[in-house]
């Protein structure tokens, strides 16, 4: 096969997916590649073993979709059924149209090596069931059940594809019936090794698939959900109108309203929650690419503003200077008269620093931010790659090494590192510390990287690495209370930046949980949530976002920036569906939707429970019965302080006030041995 494909293509890539149990057919494959001595053939082998065998031959060709470097990918079998002299002319049709498949129905076309009057009967049925389920998507296609065809991957979004079995190009047809399509005759040839693979198993499991997917497809776009939607709406607003409450009546419409919100608000959070654990292939996006001998190296320098740290400053460049990195500077961007945390710095240089790594950049601000200060330490910045870590950081020694393996790999432009908060907290006033450090291990383990599939990434405020070139480019950071979502937004949207994560516990940089709720001086959740969410809020309103290039990133970034005060709202409108079922008699299917909002709640105080759990076994932490508790009863209470937040950063926002409130850190989640101690 591959000689024949060198035969008749130059400048191409040949992927090849395999699910033997043994190592075989890569072997086979390596050496027929090296026969070739071709430099613009590139072969590539991506071996499925264990839990990767997802979905069958169906879960291949998606797992081959998302590993192919080209827009056009063209899928065939291995066994020279499908002759390999056709794919010059499909990828050229490629041109033309988004869909191109080889038919064997179509006039030229043949079924000749059809095993025999059974797979005939089989393939036939097959296509006259698809035809009656799909007769709209079908129109003017011949084979349905073909193997042989090629798509533009560009026009279509591959995490959709769910298919399992066999019948991948009936799932792309069903998702996508608007996709320029055409077909080439296939002279269908004998097998000239193995055997079919199609059993009455496969045969069970399309049956099974054939209506699944005819019902996401009927849900399978905005207009028809949104429809969906509407249509409950519109039947809850007609029983109300036969209903026989009168003053009521309104009240109750107004409660379905709210109940109808709080269930999506609480159902999206669920499904990002739970995207790295519902989705196979997440675990695998989420790991850290091993070091690869002779690399090219690039050289990175870390930038850490620093304002009043003295206390952990010297722990965080301690922790840095152990990079296991060969080429890296330590950028400290510090603020004229901040003394006591230059001595620090100056103290770790004269004790820790022998190969003088450790840079300081001093300016005077007439009001010193973030953004400000990471942007003066860029001026003078010498790296190829710029990272940013926070001043109480602890980073992993193994975490340069990884991120230059991971730019290499990829081609990205930016790579965002996991972050994990750490003091769970051991006193009743610490109730609120798991509550938070639980938010950020269902952020960085599953919810970025759902974003970064819809390609809309707000950066992290630390462990995020940008080329530098790019970074200039864009004016470094932007003056904005959250400078790191202001900078993805623009990178995302104007940039078009590929932005890749990565995720394991052991290289998650560390950081504490603000000391109380409210106390300015010892560290403040809530003024950092207000500090947060007006930033947030002056991104939403800019509305930079609005220009991504598809509906569904735009729905998403707008989500996303907006996601602070629809959940305020949220939790703001909960007590009255408490209050409406408690008093309030409405008709039973209203009654039956006050309860909808509970359904996501109780799903996500699973989670959190369940993640508690797993966090203790990552981290190696101690987790307490009372963290449990916590967890459990805490809830509202921490949602209303968030929502809290929320409407206090909307009342800053609106009156013009930028003022903001610095969170204080004390190195809680360090062994003593580690903190820094103030000169």
């Amino acid at each position: 096969m591959i000689e024949r494909l060198a035969a008749v293509l130059h400048d191409v890539e040949l992927l090849f997916v395999d699910d033997s149990d043994n190592e075989h057919t890569v072997d086979a494959i390596a050496l027929a590649a090296a026969r070739l001595e071709r430099d613009d053939l590139r072969v590539r082998v991506f071996h499925r073993t264990g839990g990767q065998r997802v979905g069958g031959l169906a879960g291949a060709v998606v797992d081959g979709f998302r590993r192919a470097r080209a827009v056009k990918a063209l899928v065939m079998d291995a066994d020279l059924q499908h002759p390999p002299e056709l794919v010059p002319s499909m990828l050229a049709a490629l041109d033309e149209v988004d869909l191109v498949m080889a038919s064997r129905y179509c006039e030229g076309g043949s079924s000749g090596g059809l095993d025999g009057p059974l797979r005939r009967f089989v393939s036939s049925g097959s296509t006259l069931l698809a035809r009656v389920a799909f007769p709209f998507a079908l129109r003017g296609v011949t084979d349905p059940m073909t193997g042989f065809f090629g798509v533009r991957l560009d026009k279509m979004d591959t995490d959709k594809l769910r298919s399992r079995g066999f019948k991948i190009l009936l799932e792309i047809l069903a998702r996508y019936p608007r996709l320029r399509r055409t077909e080439l005759p296939l002279d269908f040839g004998q097998r000239h090794a193995g055997a079919s693979k199609g059993d009455l198993r496969q045969g069970m499991l399309y049956l099974r698939q054939l209506p699944w997917l005819r019902l996401v497809t009927w849900f399978g776009t905005p207009v028809l959900r949104w429809a969906a939607l509407l249509g409950v709406i519109g039947a809850a607003t007609l029983a109300l109108a036969v209903s026989p409450l009168s003053g009521a009546a309104v009240l109750a419409l107004l409660v379905t309203v709210v109940a109808t919100y709080n269930t999506v608000v609480g159902a999206l959070e669920v499904r990002w929650r739970l995207y790295g654990w519902r989705t196979p292939e997440a675990v695998e996006q989420m790991r850290w690419p091993a070091a690869v001998p002779d690399e090219i190296k690039e050289r990175f320098t870390i930038i850490v503003p620093a304002l009043n740290e003295e206390f952990v400053i010297a722990g965080t460049l301690r922790h840095l200077l152990q990079q296991d990195h060969d080429d890296y500077e330590i950028l400290v961007s510090l603020c004229d008269g901040d003394d006591a945390t230059i001595a620090e710095v100056q103290r770790v240089q004269a004790e820790h620093d022998p190969h003088g790594r450790v840079r300081t950049v001093v300016r005077a601000y007439t009001r010193s931010n973030k953004p400000r200060q990471l942007n003066a330490a860029l001026e003078v910045a010498t790296g190829t790659v710029i990272g940013v870590v926070d001043a109480e950081d602890d980073v992993a020694p193994q975490l340069l090494t990884r991120v230059n393996t991971l730019f290499g790999s990829t081609d990205a432009d930016v790579v965002q590192g996991g972050v994990q908060l750490m003091t769970l907290g051991t006193r009743v006033r610490d109730w609120f510390k798991v509550h938070n450090v639980m938010e950020y291990f269902f952020w960085f383990t599953s919810r970025m990287f759902y974003q970064v599939r819809t390609g809309f990434v707000p950066l992290g405020g630390n462990t995020v690495f940008i080329r530098r070139q790019l970074l200039e480019q864009a004016g470094g950071w932007p003056d904005n209370l959250t400078e790191d979502c202001a900078l993805g937004v623009l990178l995302c949207t104007r940039y078009d930046a590929r932005v890749v994560a990565a995720y394991e516990p052991e290289l998650a940089t560390r950081e504490e949980v603000p000391q109380t709720i409210g106390s300015r001086r010892s560290g403040s959740l809530f003024w950092q949530r207000v500090r947060w969410n007006q930033g947030f809020l002056s991104i939403l309103l800019e509305g930079r976002w609005a220009t991504l290039p598809t509906l569904r990133q735009r729905a998403l970034a707008g989500y996303i920036l907006a996601t602070p005060f629809l959940q305020a709202f949220s939790a703001l409108l909960l007590p009255l569906s408490v209050v409406t079922i408690l008093w309030l008699k409405v008709p039973v299917f209203v009654a039956m939707l006050m309860y909808a909002p509970f359904v996501p709640i109780i799903i996500t105080l699973a989670t959190q429970i369940v993640g508690l759990r797993e966090f203790a076994r990552a981290y190696r932490q101690k987790v307490l019965w009372r963290h449990y508790a916590f967890l459990l009863f805490g809830a509202p209470v921490y949602q209303w302080v968030l929502m809290g937040a929320a409407f206090w950063a909307v009342w800053q926002h609106v009156d013009g006030n930028t003022t903001w409130h610095k969170t204080a850190h004390g190195g809680h989640h360090r062994p003593l041995a580690l903190e820094g101690t103030p000169a």
